[in-house]
């Protein structure tokens, strides 16, 4: 395993953790304040760690999240190779950026049109944090022991709650990275069954979005039979199908091919294009306007005081 990456996804883990103290900390009940008062002070209470763990904003979170977003930008696209060791038997290392877009040689095209490849869009499933997957019920279950008292009325032994294996899966809920919003309800969600995302420049404004999903059905899903049935009868007549109707289409840019990490890209007026079929894919094809292209989601966070203490070199 390379040392970057494994750098980067230990990074990637601490800002995606430290992203969700903003969103913990608004999302605060007055149930949750009035409990609190009520506690004990924690020995680790003041720290930064303690401020991680319970979801309070403070500057040196603040500092610490632009810290690490720094280090995640400064990094991306970093390779290193041993190339030799010193006279003490310490490994010589050298590090290079390598071109994002190079992948973009090795994509194959769907033949039907013939606009340059921007981007390749990665929708793989993500696991979302175990704290959030979790929901009250299995929270009730591991917080509430079921406790064993002697004939004294003393206690003598606690049992938790036990979880099986059916629900510990159900619990690891997941989500893709493309979000599709939409005026109205649809019979099929075609983000949940797309596999890649190619972006192709048609001019300055415009993309055309190709949703790659199989042409096979999911022998565990019977959905997908369904899926490609509605597919099928999409090709013959689209307006007898209403999943091709979106709004706009958002994702955050994360091992995308021929593009950086964690650029926000969105597109509206979305108008659905054809159906064609290509390498074992159906291809559903948008024409889109550009509504973000590219955007740091860091930028947000930027904290300009820690910037010019870096500028001037000056100590922590």
């Amino acid at each position: 395993m390379k040392l970057t990456n494994w750098i980067n996804r230990k990074l990637a883990i601490l800002s995606l953790a430290m992203g969700n103290v903003e969103k913990n900390a608004f999302s605060l009940t007055e149930e949750a304040f009035v409990t609190n008062t009520t506690q004990q002070q924690r020995h680790t209470q003041g720290t930064v760690a303690d401020d991680l763990k319970q979801g309070i904003i403070t500057e040196e979170v603040k500092n610490l999240r632009w810290r690490t977003y720094k280090v995640l930008q400064e990094t991306q696209g970093l390779t290193a190779e041993i190339v030799g060791y010193d006279e003490d038997g310490m490994p010589i290392v050298k590090t290079k950026r390598v071109n994002n877009t190079v992948g973009l040689k090795k994509i194959k095209l769907e033949p039907s049109d013939t606009y340059p490849i921007e981007m390749v869009v990665d929708n793989s499933e993500i696991i979302i944090s175990s704290h959030e997957a979790i929901d009250n019920k299995h929270i009730e279950l591991l917080d509430n022991p079921e406790i064993s008292y002697n004939d004294n009325g003393e206690a003598i032994s606690a049992t938790h709650g036990e979880i099986n294996s059916t629900e510990y899966f159900a619990m690891n809920k997941t989500e893709k990275p493309i979000i599709i919003e939409r005026d109205e309800l649809v019979k099929f969600n075609i983000e949940t069954y797309t596999k890649k995302l190619h972006i192709r420049k048609i001019n300055d404004s415009k993309r055309l979005l190709e949703f790659y999903v199989s042409m096979y059905p999911d022998e565990f899903n019977r959905t997908t039979r369904l899926f490609i049935s509605d597919i099928k009868k999409a090709i013959e007549n689209p307006n007898q199908s209403n999943m091709l109707s979106m709004k706009t289409v958002d994702f955050v840019s994360y091992k995308t091919i021929g593009v950086n990490d964690f650029l926000e890209f969105k597109y509206n007026n979305i108008e659905f294009d054809k159906i064609t079929s290509y390498n074992g894919h159906y291809v559903i094809k948008f024409i889109a306007d550009v509504e973000l292209d590219g955007v740091s989601i860091f930028e947000s966070h930027r904290m300009d005081t820690l910037d010019k203490k870096y500028e001037n070199k000056e100590k922590k």
